[in-house]
């Protein structure tokens, strides 16, 4: 720990060397000057802990030391020494800043706790300086961090006008649309009513379509039996051989166009020849390939043969499917 620094004045000599060995006793370090204008000059060059002038000197006095002091110095401690006389100057340097002043002579033990409560004195004004340093640099801190709060608080009020303004756009933009689909909802439904309507009046009329179909060709067909194959059947008795099957197998061929199952389009589209149809007409009517032979005057292998082709017309050729159950299943 730094020892304390105290500038002693005295225009005595004795008074000078006395006190000064006496505080150096008690761990001051202590300089001397033997004039106000020898402290004065001193003062100018170094700073001290504390001046211990005498009040009573000629020229510079320890008013005028003092008044030096605590202008280059303005925490600096000053305790005024004076005579039994000079009392109420003594209380005027404490109006002008010394801390105290004692009458000389003094004891020692006066002095030194005189000196040591200036040094207290002093030390608590510097932690109050650093003290009130760091408050002032809080409060400083603390204003900055509130105004950087306020422009936060204010950039996030903007921030939510303008979130506010453009979610109230959006949400104008939606009730706009909805009210759209909800338009388009109602269209789209009464265009529904009216494709079921559509759809209503076209199945009557094909339902009645389909009538008039029927009802045609139930005429058509009644008419066939009743005019066209009496005349085919009156044909067919004055027709020999190969004629004659054939009247027959257009007579049966006539009869599956107006019988109550139409023949399947696969037949149709299979375009059998005239020979062909004769052997289907007759392997519907349950005949085997002998009973086919000896009617068409052909031989087994030639009916045989026949039939293979009409598989390959059916495209049922190389299928395990028998030729008689697949023609009458098309009826």
């Amino acid at each position: 720990m730094n020892r304390k620094t105290i500038l002693l004045v005295d225009d005595e000599e004795p008074i000078l060397a006395s006190i000064g060995w006496l505080l150096r006793a008690n761990d001051f370090e202590v300089e001397t000057a033997s004039s106000g204008e020898e402290a004065i000059a001193i003062l100018r060059e170094r700073r001290f802990d504390l001046v211990v002038t005498d009040l009573v000197m000629p020229k510079a006095d320890g008013i005028t030391v003092l008044e030096e002091a605590k202008s280059l110095y303005p925490e600096i401690g000053v305790i005024i020494l004076t005579g039994y006389g000079d009392i109420g100057s003594a209380v005027r340097t404490l109006q002008l800043g010394a801390d105290d002043y004692l009458q000389k002579p003094c004891e020692i033990e006066d002095l030194v706790n005189k000196a040591n409560r200036s040094f207290e004195r002093q030390d608590l004004i510097a932690r109050l300086k650093v003290q009130n340093e760091q408050l002032r640099e809080e409060i400083t801190a603390r204003r900055i961090a509130e105004q950087k709060l306020e422009e936060a608080r204010a950039s996030l009020e903007q921030q939510v006008a303008e979130r506010t303004a453009a979610l109230s756009h959006t949400v104008d933009e939606l009730k706009i649309a909805l009210e759209t689909l909800l338009s388009r909802e109602k269209e789209l439904q009464g265009k529904n009513l009216e494709l079921q309507d559509l759809n209503t009046t076209l199945s009557i009329m094909l339902r009645r379509r389909e009538q008039e179909h029927n009802d045609i060709r139930k005429d058509i067909a009644a008419e066939t039996v009743e005019t066209v194959l009496p005349l085919l059947k009156k044909a067919k008795t004055q027709l020999t051989g190969s004629a004659r099957d054939y009247m027959e197998t257009a007579q049966a061929n006539l009869l599956d166009v107006f019988a109550k199952h139409p023949k399947d389009v696969v037949l149709v589209n299979a375009r059998l020849a005239p020979r062909e149809l004769q052997i289907v007409h007759y392997i519907r009517q349950d005949k085997t390939t002998k009973e086919i032979a000896v009617i068409l005057g052909l031989s087994v292998r030639t009916v045989e043969a026949y039939r293979e082709n009409i598989r390959v017309k059916l495209r049922i050729k190389n299928k395990k499917k028998n030729l008689k159950k697949f023609l009458t299943s098309m009826l």
